[in-house]
């Protein structure tokens, strides 16, 4: 069986690389490097970012760890070669990953000409390349405001602001969702006065109120403005400066202003609808299976809209892999993603990492719930890290205990959220989690004294 992957992000590579385990005859088109977005502009290179200007941060309160020492400065340079260095190694593991599976890698422009053919303009001429199946993986764009002309001088989008040509002086970003925040954190971190204008009325949409002000409140002890149920009218250059005049009639001057009001499905050009493919606008329409009307052609990642993140991708890739060989093989595809137990993470400083819903979001869908908090400011391994802000904040199903969510604000919580999302995967209780011994001292041990009080309101 031939299996052809058109894009080749984490999606793409992971739907590629499960295909050939299954023992198909692989191909993965790819325009630019594998890894995607997410590898090359985005995830990999921003959380390298984050760590130098952790460390910056870390030497501004050096005295609070009874340390001397100069605030850390920044060198650009060789800041930038280490993000490179760093994404590099990555890149260079995928491709060793394809080499092993045998997987051919085709580098070029592809585009569907018809149900399960797809057309590559490659360096070398055009490629037609026929097919059994077809992942579609073409992953998301930024989304670009009409407003602003973003090929103006001084207009960053996020390529722009990881690509670290230069630390601005002052900064406004335009989109206060996680994208945003993570760069205003950066940039406060490096020395930057940041402003930050989000058209509704807080920042982190759609997160849990008290995610929301907890983050909004540490990142404006960082320095950073923020302009909240507003928006960015027009975007002018003033002699060697940027002008941003706002909805509500400020105008603030700085050095850069930053687009990141999110991205969308990346889908113009690649000839789906012309191959029959089902579109919600820009997304591609699947079912529970990953699977197009058009039949063998399967879609995933950023393109299919929803939960726009690379883990997301990952996972998808493999159910449709899975269920595109499993068709193959003249056998019913039962493979499909539960996307209520999958965690996102914001990178700001202290982090957040959230899973299922929140107390109100689950009250909305009519599931009675208790709530239980618990602070870091009573943990022994984040005090003694002077990490204490944060909580973490359990939603509980009451008299069942089942863990309908988590929200985690405070230090670690992008790694320590995995716990709670395994127990929602196999549908265990908050007295589960609670009755599970915890290392002394860890700041995961947070997550248990909320279990265990969750566990009590639900009379378990």
């Amino acid at each position: 069986m031939r299996i052809t992957v058109l894009g080749g992000g984490p999606g793409g590579y992971s739907a590629a690389f499960e295909a050939a385990r299954s023992g198909a005859q692989v191909t993965l088109v790819e325009r630019e490097r594998l890894g995607g977005t997410c590898l090359n502009w985005g995830c990999i290179p921003t959380k390298t970012i984050l760590r130098s200007a952790r460390i910056v941060a870390d030497t501004r309160h050096a005295e609070e760890f009874g340390l001397h020492a100069e605030v850390a400065s920044v060198d650009v340079e060789r800041l930038r070669e280490r993000k490179e260095g760093v994404v590099d190694e990555l890149v260079g593991q995928v491709e060793s990953s394809a080499k092993r599976l045998k997987v051919e890698v085709v580098y070029g422009t592809g585009r569907m000409v018809g149900p399960k053919t797809i057309e590559v303009e490659t360096s070398e001429g055009t490629r037609t390349i026929e097919s059994d199946a077809v992942v579609l993986a073409t992953g998301s764009a930024i989304f670009k405001l009409p407003s602003i002309d973003h090929d103006m001088d001084g207009v960053w989008t996020s390529d722009d602001a990881v690509a670290l040509r230069e630390i601005p002086k002052d900064i406004v970003i335009i989109g206060g969702g996680v994208i945003g925040l993570e760069f205003a954190c950066v940039y406060a971190a490096f020395g930057s006065k940041v402003v930050v204008v989000e058209l509704m009325e807080q920042v982190l949409p759609g997160n849990d109120k008290r995610v929301v002000k907890m983050t909004q409140s540490k990142l404006e002890e960082m320095g950073v403005e923020f302009h909240l149920g507003d928006a960015v009218e027009t975007v002018e250059r003033v002699g060697d400066r940027m002008r941003a005049t706002l909805r509500g009639g400020a105008v603030l001057e700085a050095d850069i202003v930053m687009s990141a009001v999110g991205r969308m499905p990346n889908s113009a050009g690649f000839g789906y609808s012309e191959a029959g493919v089902e579109m919600d606008r820009a997304a591609v329409k699947v079912d529970e299976y990953f699977r197009t009307n058009v039949p063998g052609v399967y879609a995933i990642g950023d393109l299919i809209g929803g939960m726009m993140l690379a883990h997301v991708a990952e996972d998808e890739g493999v159910a449709a892999a899975r269920n595109a060989v499993a068709e193959l093989s003249g056998e019913e595809p039962t493979e499909t993603v539960c996307h209520d137990c999958i965690p996102a993470c914001v990178y700001t400083f202290p982090e957040v990492a959230v899973v299922g819903s929140s107390r109100d979001s689950a009250k909305e869908r009519g599931i009675d719930v208790v709530q239980a908090v618990a602070k870091f400011a009573a943990n022994g391994k984040a005090l003694g890290e002077g990490e204490s802000d944060g909580f973490v904040q359990l939603v509980a199903e009451k008299g069942t205990g089942r863990i309908v969510g988590c929200q985690i604000v405070g230090p670690h919580a992008v790694e320590i959220i995995h716990e709670v999302a395994l127990a929602m995967h196999h549908d265990l209780s908050v007295a589960d989690i609670a009755h599970a011994v915890h290392a002394h001292p860890t700041v995961s041990e947070v997550i248990k004294f909320a279990a265990v009080d969750a566990a009590s309101k639900c009379g378990l």
